[in-house]
């Protein structure tokens, strides 16, 4: 019998956990406070701050970063740095549609490299151990080709969905549902990209 290769958590566990607090959470509380008292911009200013800091504690700690940590950093320190500069706290909110779409277009991109960009992600961060024969497998690429297409599909609609709450509710509503969806959806995806290409060969071998 085939060995796994990956430690099945609960979903739940997997993503409503101490990271799931300090990533959204406190970000979103820190946020509606200042939006309480009219001070949006020290708000998104200190959140982003915050959000930053996190990567930057993490990496300390673990010494490494994923691709899509080290992205979602840089365009909240360059939507940061716009905001401080033009004191206009929309920057930074606009910074993360910006980011779905070039997160598409790179997805979309990556479908004509000879391991997807996701691939590599999951590869290089949470499937070390897999085995070369698991990944010699006839339907690998394919698997991978799915995952991809719903990265391509999860960044489109959460690019949509945040243009949609931009002009339909208030800044903090705004920045509360965008920070959550992104903390969910994302994870969620990651953790079907490392269950769903073993399923998918068993059930096509």
């Amino acid at each position: 019998m085939e060995k796994s290769y990956v430690k099945k958590p609960s979903i739940l566990k997997s993503i409503f956990n101490k990271d799931f607090v300090i990533s959204a959470i406190i970000p979103v509380v820190i946020f509606t406070i200042f939006s309480k008292i009219n001070m949006q911009l020290n708000g998104i200013i200190i959140s982003g701050l915050w959000s930053i800091g996190v990567v930057i504690v993490n990496f300390a700690k673990q010494h490494e970063i994923n691709a899509l940590a080290a992205m979602a950093a840089v365009f909240s320190g360059v939507g940061l740095v716009v905001t401080i500069i033009s004191k206009n706290p929309t920057f930074y909110l606009i910074s993360p549609i910006v980011q779905d779409i070039l997160y598409a277009l790179i997805f979309f991109w990556s479908l004509f490299w000879k391991r997807s960009f996701i691939q590599i992600i999951v590869e290089q961060s949470y499937l070390k151990n897999a085995p070369e024969e698991l990944k010699k497998k006839p339907k690998y690429k394919s698997a991978w080709r799915i995952l991809t297409i719903s990265w391509i599909i999860l960044n489109i609609s959460q690019a949509a969905l945040r243009v949609v709450l931009l002009y339909t509710v208030s800044m903090s509503s705004y920045y509360t549902i965008s920070t959550f969806y992104a903390n969910i959806s994302s994870p969620l995806l990651l953790i079907f990209c490392i269950t769903f290409p073993k399923r998918y060969w068993k059930n096509r071998n």
